[in-house]
């Protein structure tokens, strides 16, 4: 026998250490849900009770509560280390209960995301790519002309110039006369 079970079977009552028992690995997994949740109740039952012995005891020890025994208390420790070995078992339910919920709506994990997107990779062949062209030591690609190349003045330059000399040869002729 541990020492653990050693000091739960001396600080617990036969209820109480059948309760702790349940709590234990080979039990908490055979356990249903419900169950967990029923033994999670009772443990936090007899840990509340423990919680309150101790602190009326305490109570007892400085004289602010009158004695409910035959002799007034002395120490409280033994109910303070049953309420944390009933604490302990609460959460170890707690603790199955919730890896139990984690199993149940558990999220994919990174190493699953990244083993399906590999998949999909090699399901779907990508197309080939495009050639690259030509190299650039050719130079650039000539292009052909869209419009024929023009060769000296447009015919909006040649009126404009023209009407231009006209007003200046104007002026000329109006300043000599």
């Amino acid at each position: 026998m541990s020492e653990q079970t050693q000091l739960e079977a001396r600080l617990l009552g036969a209820a109480e250490l059948e309760v702790v028992k349940a709590s234990r690995p080979p039990a908490i997994e055979q356990a249903s849900d419900e169950q967990l949740k029923v033994l999670a109740q009772r443990l936090r039952r007899a840990r509340d009770r423990a919680r309150d012995v101790a602190a009326r005891q305490k109570r007892e020890m400085r004289g602010k509560a009158h004695p409910r025994g035959a002799k007034p208390t002395r120490d409280n420790t033994g109910t303070l280390a049953k309420a944390k070995v009933l604490e302990e078992a609460i959460e170890r339910v707690e603790e199955e209960l919730s890896r139990r919920e984690n199993l149940t709506t558990a999220t994919t994990t990174q190493a699953d995301l990244s083993r399906h997107a590999l998949e999909l990779k090699l399901s779907h062949p990508t197309p080939p790519h495009p050639g690259s062209g030509l190299p650039a030591s050719a130079g650039m690609k000539p292009k052909e002309r869209q419009k024929p190349l023009r060769v000296g003045a447009s015919k909006g330059e040649v009126g404009r110039v023209s009407e231009e000399g006209k007003v200046a040869q104007a002026r000329k002729d109006s300043r000599d006369g």
